[in-house]
Order: structure tokens, then C-alpha cells, then sequence
């Protein structure tokens, strides 16, 4: 079970930015998290980030944070680029 404990509006960036509670037994995954929080605030599951989840140790809880864009636009320019995996051949 995810509830959200603090949403907070940044219109200079174009996102909010959502800190939230899981108390399930295991710490949830980042698309599970994704996926709950795209039917929960009825936007496009593109425009979620997850961008850390802290698991309390010896507890069933986890703190996670969470950015959601307004738009592909604005996600494309604040989101780092991530890496390719280069193909190695074995010789």
C-alpha cells in the first residue's frame, strides 16, 4: 500500500514533486511504484520518475520520492540521458 504523504508544485521546473510511503512486506519496485501512481493521478506512466526509494531497515516501510512532469518536453530537458550498454563481442 502506497500513500502519499506531500505533493509540492514547482512550476519553474514543470513538475511535482510527490514524497510517499509504502508499508507493504517487500520494498515495492520502481514500475510497480510507477505504474500505481499513473492510475492514482491519472497522468502518463512516461512522465513518472522515480528517483529513490529508501527502504527502513529492520521495518516494512520505505520513503520514495517521485517527480511527475507536465510535460515529455520538460522531462527531456531536467532528466539525465541515460547511458547505452556497448555490444562486446567475444573474441
Amino acid at each position: 500500500m502506497i500513500t502519499i504523504e506531500k505533493k509540492e508544485h514547482k512550476p519553474l521546473l514543470g513538475r511535482e514533486e510527490i514524497k510517499a510511503i509504502s508499508d507493504d512486506q517487500v520494498t515495492p519496485s520502481m514500475a510497480s511504484i510507477q505504474e500505481y501512481l499513473a492510475t492514482e493521478l491519472k497522468k502518463d506512466k512516461e512522465l513518472i520518475v522515480v528517483k529513490k526509494v529508501y527502504p527502513s531497515f529492520g521495518k516494512q516501510k520505505a520513503d520514495i520520492l517521485v517527480y511527475v512532469y507536465d510535460s515529455k518536453e520538460l522531462l527531456n530537458k531536467f532528466e539525465p540521458k541515460k547511458k547505452e550498454k556497448k555490444k562486446v563481442e567475444a573474441k
